[in-house]
């Protein structure tokens, strides 16, 4: 096991207390190309939100942990962060490339503001194996089943 892998396997966990939400999205190559979408939340664990703080720290925001200069009484200690991954039907991707976060609840400019945490193609594919993992065990439907109501939810509403 990678590095990266152990790190997602140890950080990345579906949050069964939110629903999984079925959408779609478009590329435009020719021709605009809609494809099934699933959005995954994900628990906010401290992995994931050490990744976040240096990305908001990075933008000049104050981090909702201590690190650096920061300490437990200059943090954005009010703050949180809803993190999620989505499941795409384009063909020859499996997850999409970031893990995204939104910022809630901080003092700070970029309350609600989205940011990304940029996967490989090699994480992403990790990825996919993770949350099918998840998935299968928790909603005994794979990934590739869930993308399966989400096309079908998709074609309904055309």
């Amino acid at each position: 096991m990678t590095l990266t892998e152990a790190f997602l396997h140890e950080n990345v966990y579906i949050d069964f207390g939110s629903d999984l939400q079925y959408g779609e999205d478009q590329a435009f190559i020719n021709y605009p190309v809609r494809f099934a979408t699933v959005e995954i939340p994900l628990i906010a664990t401290e992995g994931l939100e050490r990744i976040a703080d240096r990305i908001r720290k990075d933008r000049g925001f104050r981090p909702i942990r201590p690190m650096d200069e920061f300490n437990e009484s200059t943090c954005d200690q009010d703050a949180w962060y809803d993190f999620y991954v989505d499941l795409v039907s384009w063909p020859g991707y499996r997850t999409g490339n970031c893990i995204y976060f939104i910022v809630a609840n901080s003092d700070q400019p970029d309350n609600e503001e989205t940011y990304t945490i940029d996967l490989t193609e090699e994480e992403q594919a990790y990825m996919y194996c993770r949350l099918d993992e998840q998935l299968q065990k928790y909603t005994d439907k794979s990934c590739a089943g869930h993308l399966v109501e989400a096309t079908k939810e998709m074609e309904s509403m055309s």
